[in-house]
Formats: C-alpha cells, sequence, structure tokens
C-alpha cells in the first residue's frame, strides 16, 4: 500500500531552507551579544564565526532529519502542520544543546526552534501541492 503524496519539495527549496534555517539561527545565537561590553565579542564577529564553523553540522543536519521528516509529511497538506512539525523537531534538536545545561538556557532550543519554523516556512511557496493524493503534475506549482 503506497502513501498518496500530496507536497513535494524540489532540492532547491530544500537548500533555501536549509540556508534559512542556519542563516535565521546564527542571528538568534548572536543576538545577546548585543547587550554584552564593547570590550567583549561583538555581535558581528560572533554571527560571521557561528556562519562560518556552523556550516556543515547545519547541512549534515538538515538533510539527515530534514528530509526523513518531509518524506513523512508528504501525505498531509495543511503546511501550517509541517512549519510546526520542523519547528518540533528543532526544539528536540536544541533541548540537548541547551535544555539540560546548569542553568538550562532554553532560548538555545528555542533558537532552533524557530529557525527550524523559519526555515521550512521559508518554502512554503515553492512546495507543489497536489490535492487528488497522487503523483504531482508536472509543472504543478503552489498558488
Amino acid at each position: 500500500m503506497s502513501r498518496p503524496v500530496r507536497v513535494q519539495l524540489g532540492s532547491g527549496a530544500v537548500w533555501t531552507g536549509i540556508l534559512v534555517t542556519h542563516v535565521s539561527f546564527c542571528v538568534l545565537f548572536s543576538i545577546d551579544t548585543l547587550f554584552l561590553p564593547p570590550s567583549a565579542v561583538g555581535f558581528s564577529f560572533l554571527l560571521v564565526a557561528a556562519l562560518l564553523v556552523g556550516a556543515i553540522p547545519a547541512v549534515v543536519i538538515g538533510w539527515a532529519l530534514g528530509m526523513p521528516l518531509g518524506a513523512l509529511l508528504q501525505p498531509v497538506r495543511n503546511q501550517w502542520l509541517h512549519v510546526a512539525a520542523f519547528g518540533g523537531l528543532g526544539a528536540a534538536i536544541g533541548l540537548p544543546f541547551g535544555g539540560f545545561a546548569d542553568p538550562p538556557m532554553l532560548l538555545t532550543a528555542a533558537g532552533m526552534a524557530v529557525s527550524a519554523a523559519m526555515g521550512r516556512l521559508s518554502v512554503w511557496r515553492l512546495t507543489r501541492v497536489n490535492d487528488l493524493g497522487g503523483p504531482p503534475a508536472p509543472g504543478a506549482e503552489a498558488p
């Protein structure tokens, strides 16, 4: 028994989602440095460092976890559920990095959740939707 394919993303949309997720998380991760004294590490330095150091892990995690989740969500037509599922996945990934610290840095988990949801939301218009549940027609675009 095969599952219907109602929502489908191309590889360009996947790369766009990964890029938006990575950049938005790096900005959220670096924003707290704006409130540090001037002698501390600056926002732009930390942002560039996070963008460079986190690029490879973002691509690996984006493909390794985002692609299976996207495949599981193909029968679900409601794209808001897709955005929520990606946000939940981001929170689940972020929880070990910040949620179990002493004191808990829940903003890390929340930042990953928000950035993953923003990444999926950014490709909303690049999504092909088929209401009938079969394979989408070639060239069919979301309105």
